[in-house]
């Protein structure tokens, strides 16, 4: 650990403020890959992270912000300086001024969402099963089937890196598919919570959204293995199809004859192996262990692998269909 860290060590000890030294991020990530990080520091309430914001503003130690880390892929062997967790911070309520359900920003999206079924509100069922925290999913816009943050999100605070404190609205913050002005480095800000629109709607309802919804992540998403969800924002196989015209109609009679017509099949998670195998065939993708689920290409898996496989996976990827997909994992540098 550097002189540096020590004296930051000191501070955050003074303040109470928790800290881990030396941590193995193999153990710690979600997808269990990474190598050490020299200092992992875990606030437990808004007012705490904001200290620690200024401590860290003070001794200039590079650092970076994490939640449940569930999309970010840390590389194994190589060595990080500092991360500042806001997992342990997670109050949630709703405001009885503004009838506003607010949230702080180390809550779970799977809590939120049960939050909003018990007090039958609208508008929260698409994030159920998604995990992660709510300052990564304002942070990248997060959803599914159709459902994004945005559509519910009024506003947010954040503490801006110098320590002071700024309120956004939800349109400020040019929130996109999976993208926000977070993610493209034009606001500094760290989200401290998030308030969200509350309207009431059919408590029933959206338990059969809910329970709907959690059955499709079991189905098209990968559970077994750690992974990061979706690598790419979009379809890789309508990308490799808008390159290859004969793989294009493989692909599409596949999946027609396979999930569009299936009343064998209906309630069996879906497998596109053979799929997925022709995909390999067809556009020559070499691997030492296959880094992606069966379930489909653009979910990396860790059997494993080590994280330079992974980055291989993704250059021969892009290599393919260059800038028709977005990655939106993050590939974490060392610093």
């Amino acid at each position: 650990m550097s002189p540096i860290s020590t004296i930051l060590c000191n501070k955050l000890q003074a303040a109470g403020i928790s800290f881990t030294a030396g941590v193995s991020l193999k153990g710690y990530s979600w997808f269990k890959s990474g190598g050490e990080v020299d200092l992992i520091i875990s606030p437990t309430t808004v007012n705490q992270l904001v200290a620690t914001v200024h401590l860290l503003h003070q001794t200039r130690l590079p650092y970076k912000v994490i939640g449940e880390t569930s999309n970010l892929l840390f590389l194994d062997d190589e060595h990080y300086t500092c991360l500042l967790s806001t997992k342990a911070i997670t109050g949630m309520h709703t405001d009885k001024e503004t009838g506003m359900l607010v949230a702080e920003a180390g809550s779970l999206l799977p809590d939120l969402s049960r939050y909003a079924l018990y007090d039958s509100i609208v508008g929260f069922a698409g994030l159920e099963g998604i995990p992660g925290t709510i300052g990564g999913a304002v942070f990248m816009n997060a959803g599914a089937f159709n459902y994004s943050i945005d559509q519910v999100l009024d506003r947010v605070e954040v503490v801006n890196p110098d320590g002071s404190l700024e309120t956004l609205s939800a349109s400020a913050l040019k929130l996109t598919h999976r993208d926000s002005i977070f993610k493209q480095g034009g606001h500094p800000g760290i989200i401290l919570r998030a308030f969200f629109q509350a309207h009431k709607g059919d408590q029933h309802e959206i338990h059969s959204q809910m329970e709907l919804f959690h059955s499709k992540r079991h189905k098209y998403l990968e559970y077994m293995y750690p992974n990061l969800g979706s690598l790419f924002v979009g379809s890789v196989y309508r990308a490799l199809g808008e390159r290859d015209l004969f793989y294009k109609l493989v692909s599409a009679c596949y999946m027609g004859l396979n999930y569009r017509f299936k009343p064998f099949r209906r309630e069996s998670p879906i497998n596109r192996k053979w799929l997925n195998d022709f995909t390999v065939k067809r556009f020559n993708i070499k691997f030492r262990q296959q880094p992606f689920s069966d379930k489909t290409i653009n979910s990396l898996i860790n059997n494993g692998h080590h994280t330079s496989e992974h980055l291989e996976y993704i250059r021969q990827i892009r290599e393919i269909v260059g800038d028709r997909l977005i990655i939106e994992n993050e590939v974490v540098a060392p610093f």
